[in-house]
């Protein structure tokens, strides 16, 4: 074993040991993961150093539902058959790291929802079924689900490629689309698509679309008053980073940024050296990576083999778990983000009961035991369904598609309309950075975490 992995694996170890008086595991009903063969991501601390305190309405006593503006029977029991909400996940394979944690708040949101006296009365029940990380095993999940199980509801699964893959039997079906990652927002689904991580909203072609997720990269950056010089690209091939990635390096090269280099990876990827090499020979005033899963935590190895730092560094959508357990080595790193555990996002009394309970269900399954970006985009996902149903009164899908594209949402990390291309109607893109072991939103200003400030450059 790594000097890395004993690290990792005695963190984890000692968390758990003293977290465990207060570590619930999830009662869901929904199948465990099957052994992958890939490690678990180690547990990491439950909330930045300054926690936010739970707003005022979460700690009165009374419990709050998670459905925006609705009401939480305690009181009720909920009876009758349950209603049946199907997904497909990466339970096992390279997305399983962060597609748990979808997993995970789908156990949360169902046994809270069945708290608050169930839905339209009855039980609600979570039943997943594992791609694998495929997507044509999406793509047969979706059609089982809808044809064979006839679930009531259905919810997306993680990653663009699966996601697109689902799409087609959802459709079929005549079920409303709720996602939480949508990782491909330039290709149309159809009206009956409800993302929560919302890119781009109101962009009318591919490159608004990204563009609008990559300028606030570049915003923040200048903010600073010393915009980088020079910028290295490096990408995986995937739909959703290599799209991004070309946005970044446009918006760089618009404000006079010198690409100094584009490089492109397969999927897949876990030997990072090469590239790592290139980048220390160029050592350019800033990093853009494409990265999604453990990619940056593969080119963060190859850093530390040949003893190179950068001098700032953005990932795309890393998995948040085995990013964070890197500790001090990731400090200054930059990310994409919608939501983070801080004001003003932990002011909304829906946020502070999520992060209650997510926290020890995310650490009783060796996940990162924090409320960011993937988990309050799978908070948001269901929160658009919850929404539908209770706003509508039933199960009918085509008066919860037009109740969702006349009406707002408000989810954990901000107002949700459907109104744009592929159901994008607004923009939630931010950025994150990593601060002495913490993750804030450092840009926009109106949601930036308080009193703190991007770092540039980090060396």
């Amino acid at each position: 074993m790594s000097k890395r992995n004993l690290i990792l694996t005695f963190l984890f170890a000692s968390l758990l040991l003293v977290l465990a008086a207060c570590a619930a595991p999830s009662t869901s009903e929904a199948p465990a993961p099957a052994d992958s063969g890939e490690a678990a991501a180690p547990a990491e601390e439950a909330a930045p150093a300054e926690e936010a305190a739970p707003a005022e309405d979460a700690m009165a006593g009374e419990l709050v539902s998670p459905i925006p503006g609705a009401a939480c029977d305690t009181e009720t029991e909920p009876a009758g058959d349950p209603i049946v909400v199907g997904g497909s996940l990466s339970l096992t394979g390279f997305l399983a790291p962060t597609a748990n944690v979808h997993r995970v708040v789908g156990e949360v949101v169902t046994d809270w929802i069945n708290e608050c006296g169930g839905l339209l009365g009855r039980p609600v029940e979570w039943m997943v079924l594992d791609d694998q990380s495929v997507p044509e095993n999406a793509s047969a999940n979706y059609e089982r689900l809808t044809t064979v199980d006839k679930v009531d509801l259905v919810m997306g699964p993680y990653g663009a490629a699966n996601i697109l893959a689902g799409a087609a039997p959802v459709g079929r079906a005549g079920y409303i689309y709720p996602t939480h990652t949508n990782g491909a927002p330039q290709k149309e689904i159809g009206d009956y698509h409800f993302p929560s991580w919302q890119i781009g909203g109101g962009a009318a072609t591919e490159e608004e679309i990204f563009q609008a997720a990559a300028d606030p990269v570049w915003d923040a950056l200048e903010s600073t008053g010393a915009l980088p010089a020079t910028a290295f690209y490096v990408t995986n091939k995937f739909p959703f980073t290599m799209a991004f990635t070309k946005a970044a390096q446009r918006g760089g090269e618009d404000r006079g940024v010198e690409t100094t280099e584009y490089v492109e990876y397969d999927l897949g990827t876990t030997d990072f050296s090469s590239i790592a090499l290139r980048i220390s020979a160029a050592d350019p005033d800033f990093i853009f990576v494409g990265a999604i899963g453990l990619d940056i935590v593969n080119l963060y190895d190859a850093f530390a083999t040949i003893g190179y730092e950068p001098k700032s560094i953005y990932a795309a959508v890393p998995s948040p778990g085995p990013t964070m357990a890197l500790g001090d080595a990731i400090n200054g790193l930059m990310a994409l983000t919608i939501y983070e555990n801080h004001p003003p996002f932990t002011d909304n009394p829906i946020a502070a009961e999520f992060t209650k309970r997510f926290v020890p269900a995310a650490e009783a399954e060796g996940l990162l035991s924090l409320v960011e970006t993937q988990a309050a985009a799978s908070m948001g996902a269901w929160q658009i369904l919850l929404s539908a149903v209770n706003a509508t009164g039933g199960l009918d899908h085509a008066q919860m598609k037009d109740w969702l594209h006349a009406n707002e949402v408000e989810s954990i990390a901000g107002t949700l309309t459907f109104d744009g291309f592929n159901g994008y109607g607004v923009d939630l893109s931010r950025v994150m950075q990593v601060q002495d072991g913490n993750r804030y939103v450092v840009w926009p200003t109106d949601v930036a975490a308080p009193d703190v400030e991007l770092v540039y450059p980090i060396r």
